[in-house]
């Protein structure tokens, strides 16, 4: 296990109360007063934008923000994908906007795909994006650190009505219509601390922004733990309306099938019941471990990597070792597909399988309607 990985687990643990080592108080107090300078920088931050919307850049177009209040995945790539494609159906010129993050073409920005072709690789524009340009046919992707630049960009080269701003429900700097903020719940706040003492990425009383909340994950969570997060999210914001989802597998196919981009009824899928390493970078990689059991395959281990890893050939040396050793295949995320060399998979002889996951609204979706019927004006 990487030394980051192991400091990331440690930590975790500190912050749910797990408590084995003498020096664990000393550490722990060092992350409260981390946290206290933390949040009083979010807040100054916050607040010279709300108190001064004249600083915020205005783009001629409907934008809708998607985003958390917690580091970690709670599932925004699949949630935007079935926004962009819910808004394409009703006849909207739609554009997501992502920041490409760790690519090599985060700073500049640049059109990731153009609706017809996807038009850069993982490495160029990032995992996320290229994996929603390979998701949404007819759905420009553009991305960049300067979301007001990426915005106008797809205004004036495509023509969109309304952008939707993947993660970025702390981008201040651009005004927004609407603020979608999403929530995990298998793990909706943490400890309730913002880092680096908790995993909350700005305080609890910012919910209040919020003109939508949509509960994911809602399968890997009992009645009473998702009803406490209707308490908690009432508590902090009455007005905004609430839905809620599942993380629904689709098909999981050979990665040389799905490399290929062939129609999905014509792949042969993976016999239910077969023995898997999961393979995954992901801010929550046990969800994904369980979407694939849920799906009827035997995790019997798992291979988890920091979220937006860059493989290398180290790390096909690493799969191909454990599948072997287990008598198993590989399945990985079309996230991490993206970012895995064709040549490298053949080289290393990877039984490599890719499992395609949607997000389905299971309640509250005649809400959700509602609300951006109300927000673009149709």
């Amino acid at each position: 296990m990487a030394l980051r990985t192991k400091l990331a687990a440690y930590f975790l643990d500190l912050m749910n109360g797990s408590s084995s080592h003498c020096w664990d108080g000393l550490v722990l107090g060092a992350l409260e007063r981390a946290s206290v300078l933390y949040r009083k920088g979010v807040e100054k931050k916050y607040r010279s934008y709300a108190d001064h919307p004249e600083r915020q850049a205005w783009l001629d177009a409907v934008v809708i923000s998607l985003g958390n209040i917690t580091v970690g995945g709670t599932g925004k790539t699949p949630a935007a994908c079935m926004l962009a494609q819910r808004l394409q159906r009703e006849g909207y010129r739609v554009a997501l906007l992502n920041r490409g993050y760790r690519s090599q073409k985060e700073h500049d920005g640049a059109v990731m795909s153009d609706g017809r072709q996807v038009l850069l690789s993982a490495a160029e524009g990032g995992d996320e994006a290229c994996l929603m340009a390979r998701s949404l046919p007819g759905i420009p992707v553009v991305i960049g650190r300067e979301r007001q630049r990426s915005g106008q960009m797809a205004i004036e080269q495509f023509g969109s009505q309304v952008l939707l701003l993947d993660d970025g429900f702390q981008h201040w700097q651009l005004h927004r219509d609407l603020d979608i903020v999403l929530v995990d719940a298998t793990n909706p706040f943490g400890n309730g601390k913002v880092l680096p003492r908790g995993i909350l990425r700005e305080p609890m009383e910012h919910l209040n922004r919020a003109g939508l909340f949509l509960i994911t994950k809602c399968d890997q969570a009992s009645r009473e733990a998702i009803d406490a997060v209707y308490s908690t999210l009432q508590a902090y914001n009455p007005d905004a309306p609430i839905a809620e989802s599942v993380h629904r597998a689709k098909w999981c196919i050979s990665f040389g099938d799905w490399n290929g981009m062939k129609g999905r009824e014509k792949c042969q899928a993976l016999p239910k019941g077969t023995k898997a390493v999961a393979v995954s970078a992901l801010g929550n990689p046990a969800s994904f471990e369980q979407t694939i059991r849920s799906f009827g395959y035997d995790v019997v281990q798992a291979l988890r990597y920091d979220d937006h890893h860059h493989y290398g050939t180290d790390d096909m040396a690493a799969m191909k070792k454990a599948a072997d050793a287990a008598g198993a295949v590989l399945i990985t995320t079309e996230k991490d597909a993206v970012k895995l060399n064709p040549e490298w998979i053949r080289q290393y002889d990877l039984p490599l399988y890719v499992l395609g996951i949607s997000l389905e609204i299971t309640r509250g979706g005649e809400q959700i309607d509602k609300v951006l019927r109300h927000v673009i004006g149709g």
